[in-house]
Formats: structure tokens, sequence, C-alpha cells
């Protein structure tokens, strides 16, 4: 009776293992992220006499991320802009003289990078502030953001785990039905 009961284990864990890895394996998933870079601008170049905003649109909850090349317009020496980045409600602000906040701002010479993450969905104003130079400033621009994708995959985990315990259920379905019970002599 205990050999019959094997046996019966046996083909029990043979069909778990054959369910899981046939019908069931597609049920079971693994949350997978993907970082895709977007390019928003690859290479904008202008001229900035005293005050030059640009405006792109980024979708919400991405990493901004970019470069600024500032060169003087008459000898191309290296030069120096302010430069700020803000939403739409902040750049309203900024323009009419109030107090307003700013995703990024730097004033700094030459080359520089900048990344900063958007809250919303909208359009952002890239601003280059030259009022503080006599000189014009050529500016090259790139911008672009990061996107993060979640898609849900068939764990591949799962066809090793059905592979054992079809492996298994047979050898025990095996040693159930090729054993035999000893005759008892009474």
């Amino acid at each position: 009776m205990v050999l019959f009961k094997t046996a019966v284990a046996g083909a029990c864990v043979l069909v778990v293992g054959m369910l899981l890895l046939t019908m069931l394996s597609q049920y079971v998933t693994v949350e997978v992220q993907q970082v895709q870079n977007r390019t928003v601008e690859p290479h904008a170049e202008f001229l900035v006499g005293d005050v030059v905003d640009r405006t792109y649109d980024l979708p919400a909850s991405v990493s901004a991320f970019g470069s600024v090349d500032v060169t003087q317009a008459p000898t191309n020496a290296s030069g120096d802009v302010q430069f700020m980045v803000f939403d739409a409600a902040n750049y309203q602000k900024w323009s009419s003289g109030q107090q307003s906040n700013f995703m990024f701002s730097a004033e700094k010479q030459g080359q520089f990078n900048f990344t900063f993450t958007t809250a919303n969905a909208g359009t952002y104003y890239f601003v280059f502030d030259n009022r503080a130079s006599l000189f014009k400033k050529y500016v090259v621009l790139s911008i672009g953001y990061s996107e993060v994708t979640v898609t849900h995959v068939p764990d591949p985990r799962v066809p090793y785990v059905a592979w054992a315990l079809m492996v298994g259920g047979a050898i025990i379905l095996a040693y159930g039905l090729a054993k035999k019970p000893p005759i008892p002599w009474s």
C-alpha cells in the first residue's frame, strides 16, 4: 500500500511539473525595467545677446540631461553665461520679475553638463541670460532624457522548476511502480 501511495505521489508531482511548464508559466511574470535615452535636441546652435529662451516639451518624472558649450562670439574664446531651466509656471514668474524657482541653474564658463528631474509633463524653458557681459555668446545646446519603461515578462526560472518537478516526479513514480512489495509469510 505504501508503494502505491509513492507511485501516486510521483504521478502528481510529474503532472504538476507538466502543468507548470505548459500552462502556468505564462502567468508567473517578473517586472523588467528598461532605461531608454531619448534625444530632444541633438545640436542647437544660437547666438545670445541679452536673453534667449528655448522651449521643449518633456514628459513627467524623467531625468533630463544635456550639455552646453559657450564661447564669445567675436573671439571664439571660452565664455560664460547664466543658464536656467524653468517649468511653465516659474518661467512666467521669472519673466515678470517675481520670485521664482528653477529646475536647474548654473553660471559657468565653457562647456558644462546639466541634469534635472521633471516634476510634471509640460513645457520647460531653457533660459540663457547674458546681460552681465558686453560680448555676445555663441551657444551649442544638446538635450535628452532617460525614460524608464516597465514591462512584465514570463519568469525565466519557471521552466527550470517545472523540469525539476517532472524529473523528480518521474523518478518517484518509477520507484513506486518498480518496487515490489515483500510477500509476508505467515
